[in-house]
């Protein structure tokens, strides 16, 4: 659903493509427990983020850098996204919870396109609230990660986490999804490790976004 979102905010902006650093795979010695590794995932802590990005949002040969300031509730299972252009000028006002959400604001362009909030909701939806691993799910150990995962109707969703137990992916394909979510580049964050770059990839769409945090603020009270 992200797709018309080019169109409709490449007047109003223009393209940047940042490098993307390679990883390194490491052998695992040892392998967390399944409880482990749901006990440390940060998207299942009771924290409170203030998240400033930068993102990329691409179609095809299209690029568009956009500002963005997230409010990350993870224990009210809430977030709420303000996104800008380079300039500044607020693009649209998003909040949202596992079930709905309600745009406070945006461009008039933006607000005409059907679908608007409920697209972008959705990625960010699968990005930082749910789906999320379960106690119930299979646990597959392998030499460079661990794989928690779970069958749908016409595929599975998994979730893979490194040696350490830090969450790297999220994949989910099945009859009529088809889309993967990775977490790299952690680092220490108030007592927290928390990925520095997430990127959304819609296969079924042909949409990539990629985020990179600027600045973390940790607001538990």
């Amino acid at each position: 659903m992200l797709r018309w979102l080019l169109c409709a905010l490449l007047p109003l902006l223009f393209a940047c493509a940042p490098i993307e650093r390679p990883t390194d795979v490491a052998q695992c010695t040892s392998h967390p427990g399944q409880q482990q590794l749901l006990a440390g995932n940060w998207l299942q802590q009771a924290d409170v983020w203030q998240l400033r990005q930068s993102a990329l949002l691409e179609f095809g040969a299209k690029k568009i850098p956009l500002e963005g300031l997230l409010q990350l509730d993870i224990a009210r299972h809430k977030a709420r996204l303000v996104a800008m252009n380079e300039m500044g000028l607020v693009l649209f006002d998003l909040e949202l919870d596992e079930q709905g959400q309600q745009l406070h604001r945006a461009l008039p362009q933006l607000q005409q396109q059907p679908g608007f909030a409920v697209g972008v909701a959705a990625s960010l939806r699968q990005m930082f609230l749910q789906p999320r691993p379960q106690a119930s799910d299979h646990l597959q150990q392998r030499s460079t990660d661990q794989r928690i995962w779970r069958l749908l109707p016409g595929g599975s969703l998994g979730f893979v986490f490194s040696c350490d137990g830090e969450l790297q992916e999220t994949r989910q394909q099945a009859d009529d999804t088809n889309w993967r979510v990775r977490y790299t580049d952690y680092q220490n964050f108030a007592g927290q490790r928390i990925p520095q770059q997430i990127v959304f990839n819609d296969y079924r769409h042909g949409v990539k976004l990629s985020l990179w945090l600027r600045e973390v603020e940790r607001n538990n009270e």
